[in-house]
């Protein structure tokens, strides 16, 4: 098994979620789901947190950019206190000479791209996918061609974007040629693009032949569940989010799949047990962890503890 991902997520933009003039559904989750006009990463805790990933056995930080930087072909969705070029190009050197592997993401997902702005809107248009280009390519160069580039693309439904203003989602058939599009882009840079993926994201690609003609084989997959797992015999118990571990090997789909301490706290256990005795080996390009936190001063232990976790699971099941 060719196992050498072990990874964390973490905000630098926080802009993927709620887009302006939505309506918060939870008010007790409306001070982080809010749409921010300014930075929200606050680099002491940021650099605290980085600090400490290399003890819990982690060697991968997929950083989820957003508008979290100023980007040079796009400067009108910049927000204030987005970290320069020239900075986040310095953090990405400090972070490899940790030992750690910095990867990009951006969500492209239309339930997850309020930082885009008013380009969010404008799906299914010639601006919209030469933005689109525009920033994975930027991107790329930032990050100075690494091997991987995390496009999400998870969770496009009506019921991820009820409390938007607008809700947009896009036919299995335009997903499939927007989310080509991306790929090519990546391909043509040398960078495996990267996604996320769950039972409704297979369903909204038109199911599991549609997804499995819409996605090359070269695409890495992140299939994500946070809950308990059981084992895949006990058919009572099996999540079929978690099932999908099983289904992306026999798809014959490289992959990472990703826990998390956000409902569950032996989560990463679970799933790194469950995939190592019901998943083929050969599939399993690593794991990562995505705590769903942003890193501010009151959500900094809690991050330790996802990471810690994290690196207690690696140890427990693979002695590592």
């Amino acid at each position: 098994m060719k196992q050498d991902i072990w990874a964390i997520l973490l905000p630098l933009g926080t802009n993927s979620w709620r887009k302006k003039g939505h309506t918060s559904i939870n008010k007790t989750d409306e001070e982080d789901s809010i749409f921010r006009e300014e930075m929200y990463c606050d680099e002491e805790t940021w650099r605290k947190v980085t600090d400490f990933l290399p003890s819990c056995g982690i060697n991968t930080l997929l950083i989820d950019v957003a508008d979290g930087v100023q980007y040079e072909r796009h400067p009108e969705i910049t927000i204030k206190g987005a970290w320069s070029r020239e900075k986040l190009k310095a953090e990405l050197a400090r972070l490899r000479e940790m030992g750690i592997t910095p990867i990009p993401k951006c969500n492209f997902s239309c339930g997850h791209n309020a930082w885009m702005k008013d380009y969010a809107y404008m799906v299914g248009t010639e601006t919209y996918d030469r933005f689109c280009k525009d920033i994975v390519e930027e991107l790329i160069e930032l990050f100075d061609h690494p091997e991987f580039i995390h496009l999400g693309l998870e969770e496009e439904d009506v019921a991820s974007q009820q409390s938007h203003p607008v809700a947009i989602v896009r036919s299995p058939i335009k997903k499939a040629a927007d989310a080509e599009a991306l790929f090519e882009v990546c391909r043509a840079k040398g960078v495996r693009p990267w996604i996320w993926c769950d039972p409704g994201t297979v369903k909204a690609f038109g199911g599991d032949d549609a997804f499995q003609a819409a996605i090359g084989r070269d695409v890495l997959i992140s299939a994500w569940y946070y809950g308990r797992i059981r084992d895949r015999a006990d058919v009572r118990e099996i999540s079929p989010a978690a099932d999908l571990y099983c289904k992306l090997a026999e798809w014959g789909y490289e992959q990472v799949p990703t826990g998390s301490t956000w409902s569950w706290h032996l989560n990463n256990k679970d799933t790194m047990r469950f995939c190592k005795n019901n998943v083929d080996p050969k599939s399993i390009r690593g794991y990562m962890t995505a705590p769903w936190l942003f890193t501010v001063p009151k959500k900094y232990y809690a991050l330790l503890n996802d990471a810690f976790n994290f690196g207690n699971a690696k140890k427990d099941i693979y002695g590592e």
